[in-house]
């Protein structure tokens, strides 16, 4: 069986990558938690070997991972995931994003065999593109430190590919959501809504979104590791945009609540750009169609949310 090795794999993109890929690949997990969380180790579980590892700052204990389990494939989801916090401390985002990612690279630069890598970028990369939907080969701007250090990264991919002869593919993931996220905007409006029975929102309602459901995420991995195209950058959305207002009643009709529970207050949060929508025809040029409607996964969001508060 091939070797998978899954770096942040607590985290949410990670735990279902796991999931997803378990029965296709010896699964190796890393994280800066002292355990697999929810996860049993073991061959019926997802982590057959896991590893707690500061990848930043512990480049041998991450080197001597990687020459143990001897990957051939690496999805690199560890990281900072938080645009708000990049603003108000861009070291700690820097360390967990670039730092992290580089000691990666360089902890691979003596392996003879290359295992593919699955870089997992995001659309900040873009801020607030000039035009919509935006490509691959438009201009990058990103508006905060984390868009910023994501860019970077890319960078690094682009170089470590050219030079060095690795095999990176980054994925400029837009709007993720589904069930086991706990945190940025559906996880949000649930912890306002069971608060105080309303959903009070920033900005203006009319931002708009490109949202991709983890299992189409899942999908779009897949067709992506076996590509083997000279395309080093992809993006994975669904081509839709939708306003976070539309996101919000929906959620609120979900909950079984009229749309006037929804309010916005105006203000725009530094970083958060106003407007996207993808360009996705590289990744339908692989195979790629959604699976998950729109409706249907804040439903099924909504229905574990409510679960997991009982």
């Amino acid at each position: 069986m091939k070797r998978m090795v899954i770096t942040g794999i607590n985290g949410f993109i990670g735990r279902c990558a796991g999931e997803y890929f378990k029965g296709e690949y010896e699964i190796t997990g890393i994280d800066l938690a002292a355990s697999c969380k929810g996860q049993a180790p073991g061959a019926d579980g997802v982590c057959r070997t896991y590893y707690q590892c500061n990848m930043a700052k512990e480049p041998a204990e991450l080197a001597s991972i990687f020459t143990d389990v001897q990957p051939d494939v690496i999805l690199h989801c560890a990281g900072s995931a938080n645009v708000g916090a990049s603003v108000v401390n861009p070291l700690a985002d820097l360390e967990g994003n670039l730092q992290s990612y580089y000691q990666l690279l360089l902890a691979l630069q003596s392996f003879e065999k290359r295992p593919k890598i699955i870089f997992f970028s995001s659309a900040a990369v873009y801020g607030n593109p000039k035009r919509l939907p935006v490509r691959e080969t438009d201009d990058p701007a990103p508006i905060s430190p984390y868009g910023l250090h994501k860019r970077m990264c890319e960078e690094l991919s682009s170089y470590y590919n050219r030079i060095h002869g690795y095999q990176i593919r980054s994925l400029r993931i837009f709007s993720a959501y589904g069930s086991g996220l706990r945190k940025q905007l559906l996880w949000d409006i649930w912890q306002k809504y069971r608060r105080t029975g309303e959903i009070r929102l920033f900005g203006t309602g009319d931002e708009t979104r490109d949202y991709i459901h983890i299992t189409d995420i899942l999908t779009s991995i897949r067709l992506i590791l076996a590509y083997d195209g000279p395309e080093e950058i992809f993006n994975v959305a669904n081509g839709e945009e939708t306003s976070i207002r539309e996101l919000a009643e929906v959620y609120a009709a979900k909950l079984g609540e009229p749309a006037d529970i929804v309010s916005f207050n105006g203000e725009t949060k530094t970083g958060d750009p106003q407007n996207w929508r993808a360009d996705i025809s590289l990744l339908a040029g692989l195979g790629y169609h959604k699976q998950m409607e729109f409706t249907d996964g804040i439903e099924g969001y909504v229905k574990w949310v409510r679960e997991i508060d009982r």
